[in-house]
């Protein structure tokens, strides 16, 4: 019996075509997975500069983005003040900023941002202690329809009153230093809605848009406060860190609390988000660069200027919202500066 002639195709591969094609095949795998790996995770902070012996506050210090934007600065010679609500957590914290920074400065404050009696303490416990940038990075995602000890929707006041509220009570520390404010925000500001007669949401609770709500407050209060403080020295600026994963800003998300949900979208999570150490780039440049001493009223991402939401811009909504804020943490306004 003679052989059948195997097909062409099959003589130009050889015996096995997939003995031939499989590492190429894999290659090609991973080639593309690494460049959106690459793409998703950002650029890296491009300054080399240092921030010896400034005082920085990095509030939600304990975890995630907050976590490793204090081992960041500390490497960058930083003063830091950790400012977690867990003390525990925020000492283990301390533990693990100076494996990286052995020399660093480090002091654990408690600060709850969801009560308005523990900024004022945290704020006390400062004492003659100088500010020269403010972090306020501290947030929670996706929380249960509820209120605070001070009566206000979760999101409302950990994402936005409490930061408020903390950051007027620091500004003589930030002026008297020419310091700088930075609040980390997210692009879900552009899909939020500021629902100036019903902030609490009450009747119309939705997490995704109480999400919202808050970080759009947030990039406001950065643009009205530096027009306010237009020629104090304090800057204002925001950012989107990207989409970060390994955070425990997600505990409240159902992908968190269902393993049959969450087993599905690991491996995408995995590949298109961020790790918190890249999370954290854009933070650290807004905080070191010298080139943004006079930078004021801006939104960022990966490490470049880009453009904020558009309700942002509206000044008549920001200037309404900020008047009623003051009024919710009882505080009086600051004059818009006329430089």
């Amino acid at each position: 019996m003679v052989d059948a002639e195997p097909p062409e195709f099959v003589k130009y591969l050889g015996e096995d075509p997939l003995s031939s094609w499989w590492p190429w095949v894999v290659a090609l795998f991973v080639g593309v997975v690494t460049c959106i790996k690459g793409y998703m995770g950002g650029a890296d902070c491009p300054s080399k500069a240092r921030i010896d012996s400034k005082w920085v506050i990095v509030t939600g210090a304990n975890c995630g983005i907050g976590l490793e934007t204090a081992k960041e600065l500390a490497k960058k010679g930083a003063k830091l003040i950790l400012a977690c609500r867990d003390e525990k957590k925020g000492e283990e914290a301390r533990d693990e900023v100076r494996k990286v920074a052995q020399n660093a400065v480090l002091i654990v404050e408690k600060l709850d941002l969801c009560s308005f009696e523990s900024i004022k303490q945290f704020v006390a416990n400062l004492g003659n202690t100088e500010v020269d940038i403010l972090i306020n990075n501290a947030g929670v995602v996706f929380h249960p329809e509820g209120r605070t000890v001070d009566g206000f929707e979760f999101h409302l006041q950990t994402n936005y009153l409490g930061p408020f509220l903390l950051t007027h009570l620091l500004l003589p520390k930030l002026k008297a230093r020419k310091g700088r404010v930075i609040n980390v925000s997210c692009v879900a500001n552009f899909a939020g809605d500021i629902h100036m007669e019903n902030l609490n949401m009450e009747g119309c609770y939705s997490s995704r848009e109480a999400f919202g709500q808050s970080k759009l407050a947030l990039v406001m209060m950065t643009v009205e406060m530096a027009k306010r403080l237009k020629g104090s020295g304090v800057t204002f600026n925001s950012l989107h860190p990207g989409m970060v994963r390994g955070t425990q800003h997600m505990r409240h998300s159902p992908f968190s609390s269902s393993i049959i949900l969450k087993a599905p979208m690991v491996p995408w999570i995995w590949l298109f988000t961020k790790n918190p150490h890249q999370g954290c780039q854009t933070t650290v440049y807004l905080a070191i660069e010298s080139g943004l001493q006079k930078t004021t009223g801006k939104y960022f991402a990966d490490c470049s200027e880009t453009n904020m939401a558009e309700k942002a811009h509206n000044g008549d909504l920001t200037k309404a919202l900020y008047e009623k804020t003051c009024q919710l943490v009882g505080i009086k306004s600051i004059e818009k500066s006329k430089h």
